[in-house]
């Protein structure tokens, strides 16, 4: 097991003779599935079985879709008494720091695995002939005294592969093999099977679960910044510019640009926006973008373990609308300010159902939302396909659908309001503000706001 790229599929090879037969070269991930290799031993008395997975920054795979692949495969083996001799987790000793991806493999294996089994594991560094000597000594050295210091305690091992045979067999043959009758299952097996516990409510899976909350916690730093900071950085750049993520301040910006900026400018396009009291500059509106873009996708690849369908959805929708506006040559803030006051209720959402139950009523207005987002979506894929020289003035039709997705945003949050404790109420204040400034922007264009849906009550 390790992070995509970090040599997995090419020990794989090497063990059996046959070097470089599936290994990939460049940044996309060769192994897409679970592929399980028998090989003999050179002592010809017995064979040995590797087992290659995907790495949890799976090219394409999410990392819950690969976690639950190998927690499947585990689950299967288990239940037909097969269980493992040891674990060999990789690292490429070229990554000039562990932190991320990498370390976020480490955690996910560790979980998988349990201490229990911590003996059983052969921690192998890789890409050695891409580094300086002293160099790859001093990151081996970090490892060893940091990162890998508990498993090492526990009874891990440490070992360098160099791409040839002799070091794949030098590394597996420092796994006690015992026989089948001394072997333990892994932590996850255990709780899968012995304990009849959804993938989930495993160690592997609340790890997930709390990268979740982590991506989300962004949506509250991202909104969260303090009227204070917003007017220092105006006055220090003669323009309100976005110091990180700039959310809240196209809400601040719409809603203080009435009788300056023209419709076109906010709905269609118009990028000419030099002047401090119109709307964000077209900088301001792509730095915007690509931050949230960055969020909506971590949240998308584990949505999964959010374990609410509508809520996936509306994840899957908002991610769409903002890489649709990504690719546009025009900018649209008012469909940008809806979609990240979409994410941070997304993100008040999810916190909430980690620490209560969904009750009717709110699965009720999730649906809602989800399904308006969904609707926002198609009229925002129908601006990119329409021909870029056209201009990109949004419909009647268009804007009522658009006043439909704030009414239910607007419904949510109203009947959140009453579920959440105290310290998510400022977020849902925060997107009221937001979705004020988005009705404010839709009358402007002389729409009514009010276009219910023909089952809303």
């Amino acid at each position: 097991m390790g992070p995509t790229g970090a040599g997995k599929t090419t020990f794989v090879d090497c063990a059996v003779g046959s070097p470089d037969a599936g290994a990939g070269h460049d940044l996309v991930s060769c192994t897409k599935e679970i592929r399980a290799v028998r090989c003999p031993h050179p002592d010809g008395e017995r064979n040995i079985v590797l087992v290659d997975t995907p790495g949890f920054d799976d090219t394409f795979m999410s990392d819950t879709q690969v976690l639950r692949n190998i927690a499947e495969w585990l689950k299967a083996t288990y239940k037909q008494k097969v269980l493992l001799s040891g674990l060999l987790y990789f690292h490429r000793i070229s990554d000039n720091r562990v932190a991320g991806t990498p370390l976020r493999n480490l955690n996910m294996f560790k979980e998988l695995c349990g201490k229990d089994n911590f003996k059983n594991v052969v921690l192998v560094t890789t890409m050695w002939d891409e580094v300086l000597e002293d160099v790859g000594l001093q990151r081996e050295e970090e490892l060893q005294n940091e990162f890998w210091k508990v498993m090492t305690r526990l009874g891990s091992t440490t070992r360098r592969f160099h791409l040839t045979e002799e070091s794949a067999w030098e590394i597996i043959n420092a796994i006690s093999v015992s026989i089948p009758e001394e072997r333990r299952p892994l932590l996850i097996q255990q709780e899968m099977v012995d304990e009849y516990k959804p993938l989930h409510k495993t160690s592997s899976g609340k790890t997930v679960l709390r990268s979740i909350s982590y991506v989300f916690s962004g949506f509250k730093r991202f909104f969260g910044r303090s009227k204070k900071d917003i007017k220092r950085n105006k006055n220090k750049r003669g323009k309100h510019r976005l110091s990180r993520w700039p959310s809240s301040s196209i809400a601040s910006h719409i809603s203080r640009s009435s009788g300056v900026t023209t419709d076109e400018s906010v709905l269609t396009g118009n990028t000419d926006t030099s002047g401090s009291t119109g709307a964000p500059s077209e900088h301001d509106y792509r730095v915007t973008l690509e931050g949230l873009i960055t969020i909506l996708m971590h949240a998308h690849n584990m949505s999964e373990f959010v374990r609410t369908h509508s809520l996936t959805e509306a994840i899957a929708s908002s991610l769409s609308i903002a890489q649709a506006l990504e690719v546009m040559d025009q900018t649209h803030h008012a469909l940008l300010l809806l979609v990240e006051n979409a994410a941070l209720l997304i993100g008040v959402i999810t916190e909430h159902t980690h620490k209560a139950r969904l009750t009717s009523d709110v699965k009720r207005v999730i649906s809602g939302f989800a399904t308006d987002l969904r609707r926002v979506d198609g009229i925002v894929q129908n601006i990119v396909r329409r021909n870029s020289q056209e201009p990109s003035i949004l419909q009647d039709a268009d804007i009522c659908t658009l006043s439909s997705c704030v009414e239910s945003m607007r419904h949510a949050c109203n009947v959140l309001r009453q579920k959440l404790l105290p310290g998510n109420r400022p977020a849902l204040f925060k997107i009221d503000v937001g979705l004020a400034a988005v009705i404010t922007t839709f009358k402007k264009v002389g729409t009514h706001v009010m276009c219910p849906r023909a089952d809303s009550s």
